[in-house]
């Protein structure tokens, strides 16, 4: 090989070898209740699938069992992405079926690849099997970004806290890996692993740089603590915009808008939520929301529960469901039955 193949070689394997390692230790020593298995699935599936392509791009005579096992990992990649994303966003009915159905793909590509195997079929994987795994990936992808829209809106205007947020920098590069792949016609096939191992390192310097942010501005909250006539003062400003004018049935709120109402930064707001409130913006708004939506189920008994989730401020039915199941151990339907 040529000095230029070498270079190729080591920045496309690059990535495949760290996301194997970070896979493993995510699977080992990853928080299970995050979210954390089946980002490591995921991570290993598309290392999986970039090896693959590495392999076949350096040795085209690679064996057929090889090829086969890309092609299976490629598969099950959309699906995986699915299931990470319902659990980032606490859709627990969409979460469960999706995991019985990547559950159900596992079985049925693995029958597949026993009865028809690659060797003997080849027509079968190189047309059919390839071109449906990369537009089952296409279809994944969409689903996951509408089961994600709601933390892009209540995230809008924060965009540092989005690109560091670690679904969303996986929906990102999942999408540059896949449209990587979709072109690889018009370009290179090893196109593909390059992006991966540029889109693994830019997102961990993004979500480093992020939480180094975080440590910085937790140290300043400790050199900067509000005072007793600052947590009353803000506090009763921040009731009165509650109970009086509920902004929170905004849907569009955000930590920033909020903090302009009040006539001070989004840093101070933050800081009298988590050291006075002992919750972050989001989880104090839909306490708020919840708070309105329990007293509306029971005043318009005839309502249908989309209906009142919108006049509450909820942006979507999903998210107003976690929301009050969260906070009331109960659904809106079972709540509004229980207390008619």
């Amino acid at each position: 090989m040529t000095a230029t193949s070498y270079l190729l070689f080591f920045f496309s394997t690059l990535g495949v070898f760290n996301g194997v390692v970070l896979a493993s230790w995510m699977l080992i020593w990853g928080n299970k209740n995050t979210g954390d298995t089946w980002f490591a699935i995921l991570l290993l599936l598309i290392s999986v699938r970039i090896g693959k392509s590495v392999a076949f791009y350096f040795a085209p005579d690679l064996d057929k069992n090889i090829l086969q096992l890309g092609l299976t990992a490629c598969f099950l990649i959309g699906p995986c992405l699915v299931a990470y994303i319902s659990k980032q966003v606490k859709a627990h009915a969409v979460y469960f079926s999706v995991k019985w159905i990547f559950i159900t793909l596992i079985s049925t590509i693995v029958i597949v690849g026993i009865v028809f195997p690659y060797s003997s079929y080849v027509d079968l994987w190189q047309y059919w099997i390839y071109r449906g795994s990369s537009y089952l990936w296409l279809v994944c992808l969409l689903l996951a970004f509408y089961f994600y829209r709601v933390q892009i809106r209540d995230l809008k205007g924060q965009w540092q806290k989005l690109f560091a947020d670690k679904a969303f920098a996986t929906l990102v590069g999942s999408t540059l890996i896949w449209v990587a792949y979709f072109t690889a016609s018009y370009t290179s096939y090893i196109i593909g692993a390059l992006s991966f191992s540029l889109i693994l390192y830019l997102s961990l310097l993004v979500m480093l740089k992020f939480k180094q942010n975080k440590t910085e501005e937790v140290d300043k909250y400790a050199n900067n603590k509000l005072t007793e006539s600052q947590i009353r003062q803000y506090s009763l400003m921040l009731e009165k915009l509650m109970d009086k004018e509920q902004v929170f049935i905004d849907p569009q709120l955000t930590l920033p808008r909020l903090a302009k109402r009040l006539s001070t930064s989004h840093t101070v707001l933050s800081q009298l939520l988590n050291e006075h409130y002992q919750m972050n913006f989001k989880q104090y708004i839909n306490r708020q929301r919840v708070g309105l939506a329990q007293k509306l189920l029971l005043e318009q008994p005839n309502a249908s529960i989309d209906d009142i989730a919108e006049q509450s401020g909820f942006g979507a039915s999903s998210t107003f469901y976690n929301a009050f199941k969260q906070q009331t151990g109960l659904t809106p339907n079972r709540f509004r039955t229980m207390n008619l």
